[in-house]
């Protein structure tokens, strides 16, 4: 067994002998992967940095044109996210037993909305936003733009019957946050690439696929949660890779804490405890590992305790999961009719053959009330590039510890969608909370490739995304 020193970008504070004046003892390491790759390696030139700029600017200006264009409430579930921060700013708690009154007829669904179940985080930032612009708080559901539109069902027309501009002026305060949310990912996604890449472009094309990611151009133009999720998503990355350049507790602490945000916004993202995991294991010795492990578990917590207090006070379990149950099949959330129970009938091609496919057909794109999708054929194209590009990992010089984090995050991410399958309807959107691990996968796998063909999948998801908009959103108006 041998030795090899690597330097990191500051000391470690305390621990064992190994951690001891800013050095880490990788066992075995190759040559060729003696040292971690830093941001402070290379300068990067100042044509990588107008690239992100105009990478940023075109993803702004597209989403920006979505969420001017879409009518108000015409992407799924908006309505819901809206309820609950409405409720927020209304002085109320929103919650899946919220009392229907005054009027008790009205059902469940038009009183909690649709995501009453979702934590907390999101619609909190955002009630805090409404106040300070003083808006005034506006329920989506009334009986101004609720309808049966026969129409939705051929995919011809919007969920609502009519619509309304001022709903469309008052949602925009909303939804062009939501835009701003978008922007930061790309930027973090960048920094978090440029940590693991001597190469100045790796970090522009993970980004760029990021950013041109035709699903996610449908989603951050609107009020959902995903949003916040994916943001979140960037940062755990970024941290997790600031610990494996120095493992010690204070960067374990700070992935503790990114990790209890996610489940402040998201309980889907349970899953990323892999990567707490995995990330405690890069320090030799058990007791270390336990050690760093606690504290990444503690931080969690003390951010997001509160909130499984709170469900267990109200709801009688900590995740809430036998009401979330019930309650998902008395509105018809489960992709099934209201009020039948969700089952799975056969495990193993559900989990081996129907997930897989699902995340394969609502991946690449999916826009408004799940109406409009591409036909297998362009998914399987997109998806086959995308397997190319992976290819070129295995010729790679990544160091192993780097690869190991970009894909436990990534795995992690995908499992939260078989998470959710086995108890409630699901879309590949659930692991986007990883897409910035798979842009870095993605990045690096190309290194190898000349330069203008390393954009090829976002320049792809550019054209795809203009594509969409063309067909789904300009000409598809709803004019009633």
């Amino acid at each position: 067994m041998t030795n090899t020193t690597i330097q990191t970008d500051r000391p470690s504070r305390g621990g064992s002998e190994e951690f001891r004046h800013g050095e880490y003892l990788l066992p075995e390491a190759e040559p060729q992967r003696t040292r971690w790759p830093r941001a402070s390696d290379h300068h990067t030139p100042k044509r990588v940095w107008l690239g992100l700029l105009g990478v940023i600017l075109t993803f702004m200006a597209v989403t920006t044109f979505i969420a001017v264009k879409t009518p108000a409430y015409e992407s799924a579930d908006e309505p819901g996210h809206v309820q609950n921060i409405e409720t927020l700013v209304s002085g109320h708690w929103y919650g899946m037993n919220a009392p229907c009154r005054p009027n008790p007829t009205i059902g469940l669904l038009q009183c909690s909305g649709d995501e009453a179940q979702q934590a907390p985080l999101y619609y909190l930032l955002f009630a805090g936003w409404q106040k300070a612009i003083n808006q005034p708080a506006l329920p989506p559901f009334n009986t101004r733009h609720v309808s049966t539109n026969p129409d939705f069902l051929f995919g011809t027309s919007g969920v609502f019957k009519s619509h309304s501009a001022a709903d469309l002026r008052f949602l925009l305060w909303l939804r062009l946050p939501n835009i701003f949310l978008g922007a930061l990912t790309v930027l973090i996604t960048f920094l978090a690439v440029r940590l693991i890449s001597r190469d100045s472009w790796t970090p522009l094309v993970a980004a760029s696929f990021l950013a041109f990611l035709p699903r996610m151009m449908f989603l951050w133009p609107f009020v959902t949660n995903d949003n916040l999720v994916n943001l979140l998503g960037a940062i755990f990355l970024y941290v997790a890779l600031r610990y494996a350049l120095a493992p010690n507790r204070g960067r374990m602490a700070v992935v503790g804490v990114v990790y209890g945000l996610l489940l402040l916004t998201k309980l889907s993202t349970a899953p990323l405890l892999l990567v707490v995991v995995a990330l405690a294991c890069f320090v030799p010795g058990w007791k270390r590992r336990a050690e760093l492990l606690g504290v990444g578990a503690a931080s969690a917590l003390l951010v997001s305790g509160w909130f499984f207090i709170q469900n267990s006070v109200r709801y009688g379990g900590p995740l809430a999961s036998g009401v979330t149950s019930r309650y998902l099949s008395a509105i018809g959330a489960l992709g099934i009719p209201a009020g039948q129970r969700y089952t799975v009938p056969d495990p193993l091609r559900f989990i081996f053959i129907q997930v897989p496919q699902r995340i394969e057909q609502t991946f690449w794109y999916l826009s408004d009330w799940n109406q409009f999708h591409w036909s297998w054929a362009v998914n399987l194209l997109f998806t086959l590039v995308l397997l190319g590009t992976l290819v070129g990992l295995f010729r790679s010089r990544v160091n192993r510890r780097i690869f190991a984090i970009l894909v436990v995050v990534s795995i992690a991410s995908f499992l939260s969608v078989w998470g959710v399958a086995l108890h409630s309807y699901y879309q590949a959107r659930y692991a986007f909370v990883g897409i910035p691990a798979l842009a870095g996968l993605v990045a690096l796998g190309v290194e190898r490739w000349k330069l203008p063909t390393r954009f090829l999948l976002p320049a792809m998801g550019l054209i795809g995304t203009l594509v969409a908009i063309q067909v789904d959103v300009v000409s598809i108006h709803w004019n009633y």
